[in-house]
């Protein structure tokens, strides 16, 4: 089951055991995991390092997910790395808002382990 292996994703996410849920999951298929606790960190790990894809939140504190999608679609380095959101909101309006700012792709919280890697795997 290690269809990540060698991929470094960034979790962007307040909340600790969303971060643990993700982490594990994404790790348990091969990939290297750096976890962001909103969007201006996220914003700073993207600056120090490589990354194959990121998991973004929407509502985060200090910066949330769609500002600091706004701001990594701005950059040319990162402007073909996809981005997935991962959100609690389900509604259509919220898909449409990710969608509008430049994510790739939308999944809903609590996480199906197998959609998650499944969605991540597509983009890589």
């Amino acid at each position: 089951h290690q269809k990540l292996e060698g991929f470094t994703i960034l979790v962007v996410e307040d909340n600790e055991l969303n971060q643990q849920v993700a982490k594990e999951i994404l790790e348990y298929a091969g990939a290297t995991v750096v976890i962001a606790e909103h969007g201006k960190e996220a914003l700073n790990f993207l600056k120090e390092q490589l990354f194959d894809c990121v998991l973004m939140d929407i509502q985060m504190p200090v910066m949330d997910g769609l500002e600091a999608t706004q701001m990594i679609r701005t950059n040319m380095c990162w402007s073909k790395m996809p981005i997935i959101a991962l959100t609690a909101s389900v509604d259509q309006h919220y898909k449409d808002m990710c969608l509008n700012v430049g994510m790739n792709d939308f999944l809903t919280k609590p996480v199906n382990p197998d959609l998650l890697i499944d969605t991540v795997f597509k983009w890589l």
